[in-house]
């Protein structure tokens, strides 16, 4: 995977961490806002404010890596994009909130997400070859720009003042799920045999599980207003459930058997699509919020907990320091595992209390935050010295 990465191919640790500081910020403010509101605004804090920034983040940093592109002025990309869209979330919270117009919301967002999407589309529909990931991370881009024109529409009804389309709205979260879910399958098939040394899915398993969700969502949609819907999202759920346990196998067959609280996080997240099918025959949902924060913000964190220390330690190397601490002692994982024991029980009080998951879900963000500071702190300390190779 960083098979002849160098430093002029990674964007600077300072563009995706602008993303991730303001994912925090949102997230921390969506745990406050869980104490008091159980409204859309509060709802998309979590979906846009804390997922799509990380994820957004992540994809910035992946690009060079995965795919062998990157952006020209990564910072000024990051700027471009990152504050008009904090700027669209503010807004839409808002407008649910305060009865502020979703004009400004609509404009915001729309600029800020389709810079980005039409950017990265644009770097990912030039790579030569494609890989099982490279089509993840396309259909996924594919899936977030459908999310972001019917989200637009909807917020234009809301501006307009001419009612709520259930229809629309059931579309929306549809392929909101599916740019969380393509997503995350794409980018697992690189950084789970990197971190974990794990064996690799078969190619054609690796494309089956990335093309079928994409194409059960399509089919979900056109039938969305009949009955015959069902068919196709149940058998999509089906096909999260069974990658799954594909992945999971190759975690627990791993070769290098090592407890730490990062791979408790995948086990937890995957688990979670395991039970997503019986969870969605119960109560549909609460089924959203277990994939939301069982699927979705379990393996955010694990993968935080990779990428940061990471991020830190090859920028550090790239620049000729070889006396910095390893990315394992970076992370203290004491904290990390109380960490995840806290996220455990987070996801237990999705069916008992929603104001409790948000106090617990706020602790638990400062928690993380506390743990990788200490990576971030070290990269800074590291970037005021001059390096050995006198640059």
């Amino acid at each position: 995977m960083f098979k002849g990465l160098s430093l002029e191919q990674a964007p600077p640790f300072e563009a995706p961490l602008l993303f991730f500081c303001l994912a925090l910020l949102f997230g921390l403010s969506a745990a406050l806002s869980m104490l008091f509101d159980s409204s859309f605004g509060t709802l998309h804090l979590i979906t846009l404010g804390f997922m799509a920034m990380v994820m957004m983040g992540a994809l910035q940093q992946m690009l060079p890596v995965v795919v062998g592109v990157n952006f020209q002025k990564p910072w000024r990309f990051s700027l471009a994009t990152a504050i008009p869209i904090a700027i669209g979330i503010i807004s839409f919270y808002l407008g649910f909130c305060c009865g502020l117009n979703f004009f400004i919301a609509t404009i915001f967002l729309g600029v800020g997400l389709a810079i980005f999407i039409a950017a990265t589309i644009f770097k990912l529909i030039k790579v030569p070859h494609s890989s099982a990931t490279v089509w993840g991370m396309r259909l996924a881009l594919g899936s977030f720009l459908m999310a972001l024109l019917l989200g637009l529409h909807f917020l234009s009804t809301f501006a307009l003042q001419k009612g709520f389309n259930e229809h629309i709205a059931l579309v929306h979260a549809l392929f909101a799920l599916g740019w969380v879910a393509l997503l995350i399958i794409g980018v697992s098939y690189q950084v789970i045999p990197m971190f974990y040394v794990t064996k690799e899915p078969q190619n054609s398993l690796k494309l089956l599980f990335v093309f079928a969700p994409f194409i059960l969502m399509l089919t979900t949609a056109a039938l969305i207003a009949t009955k015959f819907a069902l068919l196709p999202f149940i058998a999509l759920l089906i096909t999260f459930a069974i990658y799954a346990v594909m992945m999971i196998k190759l975690l627990w067959q791993r070769k290098r058997a090592v407890k730490e609280a990062s791979i408790n996080f995948w086990y937890l997240g995957l688990s979670t699509l395991i039970l997503l099918p019986f969870a969605w025959w119960i109560d549909g949902e609460r089924a959203a919020l277990l994939f939301l924060f069982g699927f979705g913000i379990s393996i955010i964190f694990g993968m935080l907990y990779k990428i940061i220390p990471f991020l830190s330690w090859f920028h550090i190397s790239s620049r000729g320091f070889f006396d910095m601490p390893t990315m394992k002692e970076m992370v203290n994982e004491k904290l990390a595992q109380l960490h995840f024991w806290l996220h455990v029980i987070t996801l237990v009080t999705l069916v008992i209390d929603y104001r409790l998951t948000g106090l617990l879900f706020g602790i638990s963000l400062l928690l993380l935050a506390i743990n990788l500071s200490n990576p971030i702190k070290i990269y800074f300390s590291y970037k005021k010295r001059p390096s050995p190779f006198g640059s």
